[in-house]
């Protein structure tokens, strides 16, 4: 029966407030109980306790569990709360709660419950059953001391003295119970020696001063956080490690030992080196990136209380821990594209089977955020949280994304731009979860649940340890799931529904998302939806082409055409898409700022002397003209050699620069140059000279020369 806890134990003032009577009578009844005495018939238990009132200093403690029912009229509230109004019994002080205790001095707190129960079970009936200083007190002593052994400790099973039985009741006569507890040692927590005993005796040998000793020490400890710091794995490392540091310190200090000797002495004590174990935690900053992002790295907690349906959806690629066998009888993993309503917690996941080495690809997430936009019960979202790392770049979802912007306002330019994480405030758009970071991925919250406790009913199921896979006979592969990829879709969606109907904690309150929906719906929400064929033609891969005769283009080998290309043959290019999901021979034709024209056709070969190819090629024409017509409504015919003119004049001419004279390359250069200016200039004529010399050779060619 141990009376010192607590929160068990009530005061004087305390036990008067509960039974509703005077402070008075309250001790007089404690008092009479203590003594071995019924109150009201009950016989309580209570100790006495060193405290800052009553008798010398001593104060009544009663067990609250010692107390009947039927006599409590002021049930004590917590600490915290006020006592009723109504209550009529004298009030507990502000300072002391009622059922707390007056706080053992120091010396008195080394509390064992075991002895002090044992010591207070022999004090109780010693003073209870027989008065100070008569013989029979001393026969019962006695008699306890042949039959009472203690219970505890290194003295288990030795008798208790009868001096030790007289000690131990006029210690609590006058002290309470702080007198028979153990008291404390005075240097309890304080360390002894610096560093080691070893250690001290040598310092001591080599007559270092205070000061010296510790500056050593600092030194020493310092090292030891330090390799701490710099990863070192274990205490008995870091020990080993700082082996070598500590003998170079007494060598300099003076120390003469043999490595031999002076080896022992430098080992550190292990309590030493795990009081800078908390050095750690820069190793792992430095060093170990992903766990420090996932022990150290401060958090905070958001709400999702106040979000609608499809105001935050997140998204993410994810392996679905099941085996299946592709066509070809290979086994794999499907791969899932999800997106998880963050109001409601509701998943949409669309699988799919991957070819062997491949990936999650950009039409994979556009095929499956199509399907989401066309469900009446989700619809377009207006924020996307999306994973900025993984295996598939999120980033092309996002450029993809803006095409939106022209039907609903879905994304915002800037929002692309920025490098966003968990702490940025963004008003809509893309909001890009931390690298490296799966802590800020609310949706693996999805993948968690669904794992744990619903997919691994399906059979398949491997774990998600693909090192150690789940299989129903050792050596063997996995058992994959039994059927074709209709069914494990159908299996997929009951996986959902099962899902959505299963309450969940968080922000819900114990409420299932189906639940958390229903609310919504009840509350006036209503899905916004987008026109598959209208997200093909926004979730398009777009280059451009060369335009040539007739608004034909070349794509992927074959030859497309549009009659509003017409008018661009040889001067032009146009933007064309392919869709990333559905039909993708489809292609559309954009104008250079990306608006949809139209969907192109494939060129078609008439037959040799095939009429139609005529008309076909008339209509052509007839539209060209019209083009270059309406084009040149729009414009005006410029005199382009009068328009350089104007725009010569405009420009201005040069200033005409001054000479500083002329020189002369030489004075023979300068006398020659001079007959030219005297001699007449004679024009030569080529024809008359050619004409004069062909005569002359016709001549000797006559005359046989």
């Amino acid at each position: 029966m141990l009376l010192t806890t607590q929160l068990d134990s009530l005061s004087t003032d305390a036990f008067a407030c509960l039974v509703d009577i005077s402070p008075r009578k309250a001790r007089a009844a404690l008092a009479r109980c203590h003594d071995g005495h019924a109150w009201r018939g009950v016989k309580l238990d209570v100790v006495l306790l060193k405290g800052t009132g009553g008798r010398s200093g001593l104060q009544y403690l009663v067990r609250r569990d010692s107390i009947p029912a039927k006599f409590i009229k002021n049930p004590i509230q917590a600490p915290e709360q006020a006592l009723p109004a109504e209550n009529k019994a004298v009030p507990v002080p502000v300072e002391r709660a009622p059922t707390e205790l007056p706080a053992l001095p120091r010396k008195q707190r080394h509390l064992k419950p075991e002895a002090d129960d044992f010591k207070l079970k022999l004090i109780h009936r010693i003073r209870r059953e027989t008065d100070p200083g008569t013989p029979e007190r001393a026969a019962l002593i006695r008699e306890l001391a042949q039959t009472e052994r203690y219970p505890y400790g290194k003295r288990r099973g030795q008798l208790v003295g009868t001096t030790t039985l007289k000690t131990w009741v006029r210690l609590y006569t006058g002290r309470g119970i702080g007198g028979i507890a153990r008291k404390a040692r005075e240097d309890a927590g304080k360390r002894r020696v610096l560093i080691s005993r070893h250690w001290n005796k040598e310092v001591d040998r080599l007559g270092l001063g205070e000061n010296e000793r510790k500056r050593l020490a600092d030194e020493l400890k310092r090292h030891v956080a330090s390799q701490w710091r710099s990863g070192t794995p274990t205490w008995p490392t870091v020990r080993m490690n700082s082996l070598p540091f500590v003998m170079r310190q007494l060598r300099s200090a003076g120390c003469t030992l043999s490595d031999e000797e002076l080896r022992p002495i430098c080992l550190i004590p292990r309590s030493i080196i795990e009081e800078k174990r908390t050095y750690r935690a820069v190793a792992m900053y430095r060093g170990v990136a992903a766990r420090s992002a996932a022990t150290q790295t401060p958090r905070i907690k958001r709400s999702r209380r106040h979000l609608r349906p499809m105001e935050w959806v997140a998204g993410d690629a994810h392996h679905i821990d099941i085996a299946f066998q592709r066509d070809d009888g290979s086994l794999c993993t499907i791969k899932g594209v999800a997106w998880m309503d963050l109001a409601t917690n509701r998943g949409f996941i669309t699988p799919f089977v991957m070819p062997k080495g491949e990936m999650i690809r950009r039409e994979h997430v556009i095929e499956s955020f199509v399907a989401m936009c066309a469900d009446p019960n989700w619809g377009v979202p207006t924020r996307l949280y999306l994973d900025r790392g993984g295996e598939y770049n999120w980033g092309d979802l996002a450029g993809d994304l803006f095409n939106l912007k022209q039907c609903i306002d879905v994304l915002d330019l800037e929002s692309l731009q920025g490098d966003l994480d968990e702490s940025d405030a963004v008003e809509a758009g893309v909001y890009r979860s931390r690298a490296y970071n799966p802590q800020s991925k609310v949706i693996e919250g999805l993948f968690g649940g669904l794992e744990r406790s619903i997919l691994s009913q399906l059979p398949g199921h491997i774990g998600g340890n693909r090192m150690r896979k789940k299989t129903e006979n050792q050596g063997k592969a996995p058992t994959p799931f039994p059927g074709d990829f209709e069914a494990f879709k159908a299996a997929l969606q009951a996986v959902l529904r099962y899902y959505h109907g299963k309450p969940q904690q968080g922000h819900l309150q114990g409420n299932s998302p189906n639940q958390r929906f229903q609310e919504f719906i009840a509350d006036g929400w209503k899905s916004l939806l987008l026109d598959p064929n209208e997200l093909a033609i926004a979730f398009s891969q777009r280059e451009f082409r060369e335009v040539r005769a007739g608004g034909v283009f070349s794509w992927g080998g074959l030859e497309y055409r549009h009659d509003e290309l017409i008018g661009l043959a040889g001067v032009g290019k146009v933007m064309v898409g392919e869709p990333l999901f559905g039909d993708k021979s489809r292609l559309i034709v954009f104008t250079e700022d990306g608006q949809p024209i139209g969907y192109a056709e494939q060129v078609l070969a008439f037959a040799f002397g095939d009429i139609a190819g005529a008309g076909e090629q008339s209509r052509q024409a007839a539209i060209l003209r019209k083009q270059l017509r309406a084009m040149e409504s729009e414009t005006d015919k410029i005199d382009l050699r009068r328009n350089i003119d104007d725009a010569a004049e405009e420009m201005g001419t040069a200033d005409q620069a001054e000479s500083k004279g002329m020189v002369s390359i030489g004075p023979q250069h300068r006398r020659v140059a001079q007959q030219a200016k005297e001699v007449p200039e004679t024009r030569h004529d080529a024809e008359r000279e050619y004409r004069s010399k062909m005569s002359k050779i016709w001549g000797q060619f006559a005359n046989g020369g």
